[in-house]
């Protein structure tokens, strides 16, 4: 009797062990829309040559410091943007700070293109409207953030940044002057006349970016708009022109 005991015993401990679940991997079924999507797999990414590489970065990077500013961009924001991966921006460009660098230059220089062409090639353009095309730019709160990004990084002050090396201001100069030149009424007006105009435009300009939604409020004026901004323009040429026009008699 002893010795019946135990297989009764074991005989009830494997009835109560649970029966093994089936490991067997069933198909899985198939699926639609954005799950189907999901699980596509990745599309081969798209060569292009370096100097077309870095212009797609460039341009994105543009569209994102306008949006953004330069404080509110990454080199992950470039790079969703441009629909490229993270690897290829710091490839090409090595840091953040080195990036918005040379997209800034790009965004001042597709600026100063127009307006040297404005200075050059419209024959009916008057220095007024040269300067409502770089303070239509100039004043733009987008343009305001990254002057100041640049001053209060102080990167404007280094040797190799671009507004030292391409001298875009006196490239302005340079074509106001030849401009000029055919005009006999305002041959008379110096270099120097026309270094301190330039800068005149672009210190107030630049100013105007940067304070407007502080200035006019202190004014009394809380919500400024193209009227206070036409307002500070207009006088801005008066004084410009008032200051050539005295010079030169």
């Amino acid at each position: 009797m002893s010795a019946a005991k135990p297989k009764a015993q074991n005989a009830k401990a494997k009835a109560k062990i649970a029966p093994r679940k089936d490991t067997t991997r069933k198909p899985i079924a198939k699926r639609s829309g954005a799950a189907a999507a999901a699980v596509l797999p990745k599309r081969p990414r798209v060569r292009r040559a370096p100097a077309e590489a870095k212009q797609i970065l460039l341009d994105a990077c543009v569209v994102l410091l306008i949006e953004h500013g330069p404080d509110g961009v990454g080199l992950k924001d470039v790079a969703r943007k441009a629909g490229v991966s993270h690897a290829l921006v710091t490839h090409y460009f090595g840091s953040i700070d080195q990036l918005i660098e040379a997209a800034l230059e790009r965004y001042a220089e597709s600026q100063r293109a127009a307006a040297l062409l404005g200075i050059s090639a419209q024959p009916d353009a008057r220095p007024r409207e040269w300067m409502a095309q770089f303070f239509a730019w100039g004043s733009r709160p987008e343009t305001a953030r990254m002057v100041a990004w640049s001053f209060l990084k102080g990167i404007i002050t280094k040797e190799d940044f671009f507004s030292r090396r391409i001298r875009g201001a006196k490239r302005v100069v340079d074509a106001v002057l030849a401009r000029l030149a055919s005009q006999p009424e305002a041959a008379a007006i110096e270099r120097e006349d026309i270094e301190f105009l330039v800068l005149l435009v672009l210190s107030a300009t630049h100013g105007y970016g940067l304070g407007r939604e502080g200035y006019w409020p202190s004014l009394g004026k809380d919500k400024p708009g193209p009227e206070e901004d036409s307002f500070f323009f207009e006088r801005l040429a008066d004084v410009a022109l008032l200051f050539a026009f005295r010079r030169r008699k």
